[in-house]
């Protein structure tokens, strides 16, 4: 588990530099912000914004992991300046260009607390549900979306997980994988308490329902 220290040492470190960059935008130098995060990126993790924005998320977890370890750093890093970027762009009026940035910083946020070992209070956890908000309104691909149906249970937010597992199940190409992931969600959450159900916003009998429902769908 990375302690506390070390991730407020992170917050402090990229609290300064967003500083500079929410000052920027503040007197509307939109392209001097974008070319200060280019430069931030390219001298961090030795990627410029243009090259992190052609791959794919994929080939970007591995190019900010090297060693093939997950360097949490570098992704956290990665995805502030990318979620800096989105809001550049989106006062620049370019969605489309805001979306992109949004969606791959998600995406880096979601790999680190998923995988990395982040505390369950940091303030990482409010990124992301910022950065859901903000996607609200899109369709946002099946690849994020199984990512987010394991994030979902992995936060105790059971009925979000569920409501996302029968979206990707209703999808066009669901794999038989997901149907057996969706069978493992239902018998993990009947080992749960009720009260931790509840605070998951299910019960006991919807957990059932579900499992039936899941039942019915593979058949």
């Amino acid at each position: 588990m990375i302690n506390k220290d070390y991730i407020l040492r992170l917050a402090e470190k990229f609290g300064r530099h967003l500083a500079i960059i929410l000052r920027l935008r503040q007197f509307d130098k939109h392209e001097e912000a974008l070319i200060y995060i280019d430069d931030l990126l390219l001298s961090t993790v030795g990627l410029t914004s243009r090259f992190i924005n052609s791959l794919s998320e994929e080939m970007l977890i591995k190019s900010l992991s090297p060693l093939g370890i997950l360097n949490q750093e570098q992704c956290l890093w990665t995805a502030t300046l990318l979620k800096a970027e989105g809001e550049i762009y989106e006062e620049m009026n370019n969605p489309n260009e805001s979306y992109y940035r949004y969606y791959k910083s998600l995406y880096l946020f979601l790999e680190v607390l998923l995988h990395g070992s982040i505390d369950s209070d940091s303030d990482f956890y409010l990124t992301v549900r910022e950065l859901l908000n903000i996607l609200e309104d899109y369709e946002l691909p099946n690849t994020i979306k199984n990512t987010l149906f394991t994030y979902y249970e992995h936060i105790g937010n059971y009925a979000k997980a569920e409501d996302t597992l029968f979206e990707l199940l209703e999808s066009e190409h669901s794999p038989d994988a997901l149907l057996e992931r969706g069978h493992a969600f239902y018998i993990r959450l009947l080992t749960k308490s009720s009260s931790d159900l509840i605070a998951g916003n299910m019960s006991r009998e919807e957990v059932m329902e579900g499992q039936t429902q899941l039942k019915e769908m593979e058949g």
